[in-house]
């Protein structure tokens, strides 16, 4: 019998085995790290997917064709804004810039529709989920053109991008 043979073999197994054990170990830490850095962007990865459709750059903002609300009320609502700009648009918040009746005329300012959202700072060529709320403040029941805008902070003179959509007051 060789015991040399034998005793050469399991010193090889157990290097083998330690080698396994450390590959093993530098695995799990990477997976680890892997994981704890995607933790911070999992809260804004579920607002853009929530949405009934994603913001792109060919739709950057994702608002129901037809908004309908109760007259003097208030109605939450998930918005989606992609920033196709090159900067980040900071301070990023939703307003309703104007509204038109079926006569083309111009809802007063008292009367226009308010928008609350917070504001986020919203990177070049990524998107992001408001939730907002909706207050009517006393237009007549029927339908009105209006357009929703994404602004600076209260500053709408430039804002990053616009898109309109219906108003369906209803009584």
């Amino acid at each position: 019998m060789n015991k040399k043979g034998s005793l050469s073999l399991s010193i090889t197994a157990i290097v083998v085995i330690v080698i396994a054990f450390v590959v093993l170990g530098l695995g799990l830490s990477l997976t680890r790290t892997i994981f704890k850095g995607a933790q911070d962007k999992l809260p804004e990865a579920f607002a853009v997917t929530q949405l009934e459709s994603e913001p792109t750059s060919e739709n950057p903002i994702t608002i129901s064709q037809t908004v309908e609300i109760t007259r003097n009320d208030e109605k939450t609502m998930s918005v989606g804004f992609y920033n196709k700009d090159t900067s980040t648009a900071t301070g990023s918040t939703f307003a309703v810039t104007e509204c038109l009746d079926k006569e083309k005329n111009l809802v007063l300012e008292e009367n226009k529709p308010d928008m609350a959202s917070i504001s986020q700072d919203v990177a070049a060529n990524t998107a992001t989920g408001f939730s907002i709320i909706l207050t009517e403040k006393g237009l007549a029941p029927g339908t009105f053109i209006c357009t929703l805008a994404v602004c600076n902070m209260d500053d709408c003179t430039e804002p990053y991008d616009s898109k309109q959509f219906f108003l369906k007051v209803t009584s």
